[in-house]
């Protein structure tokens, strides 16, 4: 640290207390807490991320800003901001929104359970950041060809999507609901190469049919295997797909390994059937370098280190702390460090349990209110019957037009409310 940076005594104490609150609002908003290991091990990682920052490393001078990004699910939505992974981020009118094609979207578009990517900064505090961008990353959208109630699972393009108790769910009143010829969007992480997917979210959005339903664009993100140029072919997860005709945008020349995004207004053929595409691009990617990312996913390409892949995305986990968690494939981590040439240097990981649900924020004007066991906010149906109401919020409170900001969990395609507050 040089002179001129140098920072008294007391600035250091603000900046752990600041890394003690900032560690504990990115662990995931469940119900019930993840190993206390991610906590002890997030505070080390942003303990030493901000006092780099006073010795003049990557937070802006005097301000302890933080450049970083965030890729979760969206769990809280406000008519200015979005929460991804317990970060509250202000979108600012600079903010650009866009989908996985980088086309723009509204933030009317936003919705809870969607699989986003934030990048901007966050302030010391931990609980603050703005966006700079916000890009929505759908897993898939096309057509269901199994589905099975019992394990809450569907296939779409071959892949497996599985659900549980915390997948936001829209247009159905549940995951068993889902039929054959529905045609969905699913969002979500990808469990492995296959392009199997562990859904956040999945909307109906046209109920099956004794022809499958027309829809604007079927859409598919995964990673590339099996090219074949001369035939112009490849797998795209498991669907084998034809780009012959296909606009491609890529950013280096295609082969195996990459993962793009593929898109066409027809659904695809039958199994064997090569499904020709109308765009072929490459995914869009995180920048090569941040102070800081935050990002969950599961463990793929386990290597002895331990280094592996989350997605496309490569994390050297070789000196992070609570690494020797990290012992097979497809187990779901929360890893935390700074992204460097492309590769993630995490400093923390741990695994996230299975089955906690997940807490989510929703602000609002009430709409199309009924009782307190029944009214939507943001078009998302609420029941509020069994939550904590905070003075002065009551039950009595409630009528169209009131804004509130609910905590709850999901129940069939609404939220079950923890807790209500009133807001200006």
């Amino acid at each position: 640290m040089n002179s001129s940076q140098h920072r008294p005594l007391g600035h250091a104490r603000a900046r752990r207390s600041a890394a003690a609150r900032f560690a504990a609002t990115l662990l995931p908003r469940r119900a019930g807490a993840l190993a206390l290991a991610l906590l002890l091990a997030l505070l080390l990682a942003l303990l030493l991320a901000l006092l780099l920052a006073g010795c003049g490393g990557v937070a802006e001078e005097g301000t302890g800003i933080q450049p970083s990004a965030s890729v979760g699910t969206l769990e809280g939505l406000s008519d200015t901001s979005v929460s991804v992974n317990g970060v509250n981020y202000s979108r600012s009118a600079a903010t650009t929104l866009s989908d996985g094609f980088g086309q723009a979207i509204t933030a009317d578009q936003l919705r809870l359970g969607m699989w986003l990517e934030v990048v901007g900064t966050v302030d010391e505090t931990g609980n603050q950041g703005e966006a700079q961008t916000i890009r929505v990353r759908p897993a898939s959208r096309g057509v269901v060809s199994a589905s099975d109630g019992a394990t809450l699972s569907i296939t779409l393009f071959n892949s497996s999507v599985r659900l549980s108790g915390s997948t936001v769910l829209e247009g159905t009143p549940n995951a068993a609901a889902l039929s054959v010829g529905d045609v969905v969007e699913v969002h979500g992480p990808q469990r492995n190469a296959l392009g199997d997917v562990s859904a956040s979210r999945v909307e109906r959005l046209a109920v099956a049919a004794p022809v499958a339903p027309a829809f604007a664009r079927h859409e598919l993100r995964g990673r590339t295997s099996q090219l074949n140029p001369a035939a112009q072919t490849l797998l795209v997860g498991r669907r084998l797909v034809s780009y012959a005709t296909a606009q491609v945008t890529l950013r280096r020349s295609l082969d195996n390994g990459q993962m793009v995004r593929v898109a066409a207004t027809g659904a695809p053929p039958a199994a064997g059937t090569a499904w020709a595409v109308e765009r072929l691009t490459s995914d869009l990617a995180l920048p090569a370098n941040l102070g800081f990312l935050y990002t969950e996913g599961y463990v793929d390409g386990l290597l002895a280190g331990p280094l592996f892949v989350l997605e496309d995305l490569p994390v050297d986990a070789s000196t992070a702390n609570g690494r020797s968690s990290v012992t097979a494939n497809d187990q779901r981590v929360a890893v935390v460090g700074p992204l460097t040439q492309g590769t993630l240097k995490a400093r923390s990981v741990a695994l996230v349990t299975p089955g906690v649900p997940v807490v989510f924020t929703l602000s609002g004007p009430v709409t199309d209110y009924v009782s307190a066991a029944s009214f939507k906010l943001r078009g998302v149906p609420i029941d509020a019957s069994a939550a904590t109401f905070v003075a002065p919020a009551s039950a009595a409170s409630l009528v169209d037009g009131v804004r509130l900001r609910i905590k709850g969990t999901v129940r069939g395609r609404g939220l079950a409310a923890s807790q209500v507050e009133l807001l200006p």
